[in-house]
């Protein structure tokens, strides 16, 4: 039976991690695995054009899941996705100030079209939301992110209708949205594993998560010092005119603006925040002489095949 795992919670409540962290442990787990990060490119759910308004945005995106699901249905695979059940829905509805319950049955519509399959929902909360909303604002640059999201939305109906001129009214409307994405949890509790992740005590969450699931956890391989240093070095795509370098920190690889690259096998990596692979590739001479970028990626790559780069020094 297709296999379909969402996960929710707000902006900076750790999903895309955590929707990393699900993918790779059902693929070690044997399972036909595919991760859609909200980053991925060409997203089969997520809606890239501008609709005005609230009953054309649910009707393109019932159309999205019902295509979807429609091309998956016969398929044995473990689909993992992150922000298209409440996220998606409540930013964007909640924008054009929809009524909070309108949202809610929205959301039950979507859930009503995976009753033929195994669905499960983990969430991803905090008692008090405005903990975890100060903490994603903080570690995504503080007053500087306010100004730059309400310099972004200010124009949308949610704003203008109730006269709103301060970058401070963007708590207001991201504590909204923690207490529809609440209440839209509640009434999808036969689906959902909740998490309460104030303490960001992730080593318990992922513990919680393999033990809903029945699997194992398999952590990431151990790659010997002597193979790290091997991807060491600037990697040149000539057609995007992008140079990356890959460090060695603590005997951890970095690269893509210091982020780390965490090790699949021996000469596959992956981020955890974005839909991005790294496989780097040998030369006849025995070393390391260039990198795929792997998964479709809004940011990384755009192609089936990948975006290849060659170690230029």
């Amino acid at each position: 039976m297709l296999k379909l795992i969402i996960v929710e919670g707000i902006p900076g409540s750790g999903k895309s991690s955590t929707a990393r962290f699900l993918a790779m442990q059902s693929e070690r787990n044997g399972n036909t695995t595919q991760l859609f990060h909200e980053t991925t490119y060409q997203h089969p759910i997520l809606i890239e054009d501008t609709i005005s308004t609230p009953t054309a945005w649910m009707k393109q995106y019932l159309l999205n899941w019902d295509r979807f699901l429609e091309e998956q249905r016969d398929k044995k695979t473990t689909l993992v996705m992150e922000s298209v059940l409440f996220q998606a829905p409540i930013l964007h509805l909640l924008h054009m100030d929809l009524d909070k319950e309108a949202i809610i049955r929205f959301i039950e519509n979507i859930c009503a079209r995976f009753t033929d399959l195994e669905f499960h929902l983990v969430y991803l909360y905090q008692d008090d939301p405005m903990i975890g909303i100060n903490r994603m604002i903080n570690t995504r640059g503080g007053m500087k992110r306010l100004n730059e999201k309400f310099e972004e939305f200010k124009h949308e109906p949610y704003y203008v209708n109730r006269g709103l001129t301060n970058p401070e009214s963007h708590l207001d409307f991201l504590s909204e949205y923690a207490q529809i994405a609440k209440t839209a949890n509640s009434r999808c509790s036969s689906w959902s594993l909740s998490i309460e992740n104030t303490n960001w005590d992730w080593r318990s969450y992922y513990h919680t998560i393999v033990d809903h699931f029945g699997w194992s956890f398999i952590p990431d391989p151990i790659v010997p010092y002597s193979e790290l240093v091997n991807y060491v070095g600037v990697y040149h795509n000539e057609e995007l005119n992008l140079h990356i370098n890959v460090e060695l920190k603590d005997g951890q690889l970095f690269g893509f603006g210091d982020r780390q690259l965490k090790p699949n096998d021996l000469r596959t990596f992956y981020l955890d925040y974005v839909s991005m692979k790294i496989q780097f590739n040998w030369g006849p001479s025995g070393q390391c002489c260039g990198m795929i970028v792997k998964e479709k990626d809004l940011f990384g790559n755009r192609r089936d095949e990948g975006t290849k780069f060659i170690k230029i020094s």
